[in-house]
């Protein structure tokens, strides 16, 4: 029953919050576009467009950091009314309270797995087309990649000058391989579908050339993307298809495991602002807390995303979250 009681304490400023910074992130994302979509003249329903394709991805923030406002909040307002004392007086354990708010926490985040795992990688995919028709007109994009260069484990070294998305497979350009046994492959042009890498040209065995014509099997194959401006180009890939991607692409294996961190992360953001409410006597420290668990949590992903350039090892994606996780813990634990 009491448990029930602080989940609409902190409901309603959850909905509140939410709303708070899809406003803030949207207002952000129209100042930044403002100049080139006047310049275009843009109207109002291909602006509203790109606010809607972007939602999942303000969403994906907003879910989170909403929750760490809205229990804070709602806690916030139970202790300026010493309902948490008379709470704790009655003989009421702390864990009582703690498991509602544990409980919405695990519900966001799984909510937000769904959205990080589909909605917002296709959502961002149509922001970008509808973008592009914007700035370059209906022709857009060419989704072009160059250089490519993928390891795919046991099967050697794949190389290509270029990869052209086409319908059901892409188009290769300048092909290089090496496959497990050294052997060196090299043509001009082929074709890259579900069975591998189809190309004429030679073989290098032995030391002499040989001619070659066929497929080389590679494990996967995906559509090319390409992103606008300096986001990650692997945001619009959905996570199965990003799975695929990390068997043959090492910088793609960081793409995933923050993708599902990200989703991880409004549970232990939760869990570590209610540990926190929770145990506060004075509702001042609740309004402080929400600027430093919303600061802390920023800092430490950009750390990681800036560890990541530098080829260490992909699980320090996981950084943000194994910290806030291990603060959890010591938070739940002083609760007793």
């Amino acid at each position: 029953m009491l448990g029930r009681y602080v989940l609409k304490e902190v409901l309603i400023p959850y909905l509140v919050g939410v709303l708070l910074f899809v406003a803030l992130l949207t207002f952000d994302l129209l100042s930044s576009l403002s100049g080139v979509l006047l310049s275009r003249g843009a109207g109002v329903e291909a602006i509203a467009k790109l606010i809607l394709y972007r939602l999942p991805w303000t969403l994906s923030l907003a879910l989170p950091l909403g929750l760490v406002f809205a229990i804070l909040v709602g806690l916030a307002r139970l202790i300026r009314q010493s309902e948490l004392k008379a709470a704790y007086a009655a003989g009421v354990p702390p864990w009582a309270l703690l498991k509602p708010l544990a409980l919405l926490a695990l519900l966001v985040s799984l909510f937000n797995l769904l959205n990080l795992a589909e909605l917002r990688p296709r959502a961002l995919e149509a922001y970008d087309q509808h973008l592009a028709r914007l700035l370059y007109g209906e022709g857009g994009l060419s989704g072009v990649l160059r250089k490519q260069l993928y390891a795919a484990e046991g099967l050697g070294v794949y190389y290509a000058e270029e990869v052209r998305p086409e319908v059901g497979q892409n188009r290769l350009y300048g092909i290089r391989v090496v496959d497990e046994r050294g052997r060196i492959y090299s043509g001009q042009e082929g074709v890259w579908d579900k069975e591998g890498w189809h190309f004429r040209g030679y073989v290098l065995e032995g030391g002499k050339p040989k001619p070659f014509a066929g497929t080389l099997p590679f494990p996967t194959q995906f559509r090319p993307k390409e992103s606008l401006g300096s986001r990650d180009p692997y945001d619009s890939t959905t996570l199965r298809e990003l799975w695929e991607r990390s068997q043959v692409e090492p910088s793609a294996r960081f793409a995933l495991y923050r993708r599902l961190s990200d989703a991880l992360g409004g549970f232990f953001l939760g869990l570590v602002a209610a540990a926190l409410g929770l145990s506060f006597r004075e509702a001042a420290w609740a309004f402080l807390s929400i600027v430093l668990l919303i600061f802390g949590y920023y800092v430490l992903w950009t750390l990681s995303a800036q560890l990541a350039r530098y080829d260490v090892n992909p699980l320090l994606a996981f950084l943000p979250n194994a910290f806030f996780a291990a603060l959890a813990l010591y938070l739940t634990w002083r609760l007793r």
